[in-house]
């Protein structure tokens, strides 16, 4: 019992710190894409999102590093291998080096050829979008090359540092959108530039702490042939699922932009940053949470894991569906505020996203405890097809000319529901996980609330505009929700904790 209370403490430690990392890093990264929309311009604005999105279709190569990386890191540390967690930590340097190689020759020759022969760039900023494409291969790099540093971090839930790491990356983001405005040279290219330079600043100082902090991070350039069989295994798969979800969200940016132009991109980009702010705010919270669920299964304490799963999705919830809302209600005027020159249609862009990132918050878990496993050939298999319907479908609603805001309907409900029915699915095969639970103890609560609040918020939203609209649905769905979420989303021993810790909290006071 006082293991899980240490480690229930540890959990709430590093959620705290994450929380503050993410407010500074919301509120920043949000006013970035403000001062890069007014600097760059709508055109140059959306030019740089589709060319960058070339380097993030080849960013499943990092994702499934990263995911094999942090498994494995963190299953040596549950069974407490020291020696096992050097031998993954320098075989995953090794195989970052080698992919980084890789990624190069396809950038070159793949992307370069796209980005010139497909892609709908005006020809008086095509050399331009050629430069900012070399210096986002580099960024890309960097990224990639911090990977095995960034999971020994995270297993060793060592998350403070994570935090402070993350808020001088979004504050010398700021100082590169200001820098971009000074600059004599064309400001699409100096971005780009200045990223990359940020990017290689991030990895020195991840690989210095990581080097001073972790005697398992000393990296000796040696690999480990049974770890990497292993890691190879776990990421081939992991790697058809990542190449299937990046194909997805950057063909519909490539269609995105060959149907709708230049402009319809500025727009996503907008809503893509708003539904990064969104993801990272509850990813903080299920970030403190995946090293517990991952030594958990490590050490065999299954119970354990079922609980974490429970937890981690029902108030991944309710710290989504409170700010989804009200962005959802007043995304007009907030784009209105945030931004000099909002691009057409990016209010529902940014509303149907929305939604998704709710989605998207609740079953998150799934994945989480899935890896855990190590058993994710089946997952990462029908959740590519999963993908790749998605994709399909997208692009016949292109065809027939729907809106391309209402395209993500399809998103929602492939990516969002059917990946959700597809984890629990496997979580009962894998590890005996009770879905009739899970429906009634989360699934059933979080339906409750929406119905409670999902129509009061229509009403209020069709009724007012403006800041009336924000004066009046803030204070009425912030009442709401802590109602239904105090008496339906807890339990009776989550409301004791809470009524406890204000008592204590008053005390003090």
């Amino acid at each position: 019992m006082s293991k899980y209370t240490s480690e229930n403490k540890r959990i709430a430690k590093n959620t705290l710190a994450l929380y503050a990392r993410t407010i500074i890093v919301m509120v920043v990264s949000l006013y970035v894409s403000r001062v890069l929309l007014d600097k760059l311009g709508v055109d140059d604005y959306g030019v740089y999102n589709v060319v960058g999105s070339i380097v993030v279709l080849f960013s499943f190569l990092n994702n499934a590093l990263t995911s094999a990386s942090q498994r494995f890191l963190t299953v040596a540390l549950g069974e407490g291998d020291n020696a096992k967690m050097i031998r993954v930590f320098n075989t995953s340097v090794s195989i970052q080096f080698l992919l980084v190689a890789v990624a190069i020759v396809l950038f070159e020759i793949v992307g370069t050829w796209f980005l010139n022969n497909r892609l709908n760039i005006p020809d008086e900023r095509l050399e331009a979008a050629n430069y900012a494409y070399q210096f986002s291969i580099l960024t890309f790099c960097f990224h990639f090359i911090r990977v095995p540093y960034s999971a020994s971090v995270v297993a060793y839930e060592r998350l403070d540092f994570f935090a402070y790491a993350s808020i001088i990356d979004a504050i010398l983001k700021l100082v590169i959108a200001y820098m971009i405005g000074v600059s004599g040279v064309d400001k699409l290219v100096t971005y780009a530039f200045l990223l990359a330079l940020e990017s290689f600043f991030l990895l020195l100082i991840y690989k210095v702490f990581c080097t001073r902090t972790f005697e398992t991070c000393t990296y000796k350039k040696f690999l480990d042939k049974s770890v990497f069989r292993e890691m190879f295994m776990f990421s081939g798969w992991t790697l058809l699922g990542g190449f299937s979800n990046v194909a997805t969200q950057n063909g519909f940016l490539f269609m995105l932009n060959v149907f709708c132009g230049v402009i319809a991109n500025a727009a996503m980009g907008i809503a893509n940053q708003v539904w990064t702010a969104l993801v990272t705010f509850v990813g903080s919270f299920q970030t403190s949470f995946q090293p517990q669920i991952v030594k958990s299964y490590a050490q065999g304490e299954i119970n354990r894991m079922h609980s974490l799963i429970n937890s981690t999705s029902k108030f991944s919830f309710a710290l989504m569906f409170l700010p989804a809302s009200l962005l959802i209600i007043n995304i007009d005027l907030i784009l209105e505020l945030w931004l000099k020159n909002v691009p057409e249609n990016a209010g529902y862009f940014c509303q149907f996203l929305i939604v998704c990132s709710i989605v998207d918050a609740v079953t998150g878990p799934f994945n989480c405890a899935i890896t855990a496993t190590g058993k994710i050939a089946k997952y990462q298999i029908l959740i590519s097809i999963s993908f790749l319907l998605d994709l399909i479908i997208s692009f016949f609603l292109f065809e027939i000319g729907m809106e391309p805001y209402l395209i993500l309907v399809s998103r929602i409900i492939t990516r969002g529901f059917l990946n959700g029915i597809i984890g629990l699915r496997l979580l009962k095969t894998l590890i005996g996980f009770y879905v009739n639970t899970y429906l009634q103890k989360t699934v059933i609560p979080i339906l409750l609330n929406l119905i409670i609040i999902t129509p009061i918020a229509y009403v209020i939203y069709v009724n007012f505009e403006g800041f009336k609209l924000l004066l009046i649905s803030v204070p009425v769905i912030v009442l709401t929700f802590l109602f239904t979420c105090y008496y339906i989303l807890l339990v009776q021993s989550e409301r004791d904790y809470i009524k406890s810790l204000t008592k204590k909290i008053i005390k003090r006071g």
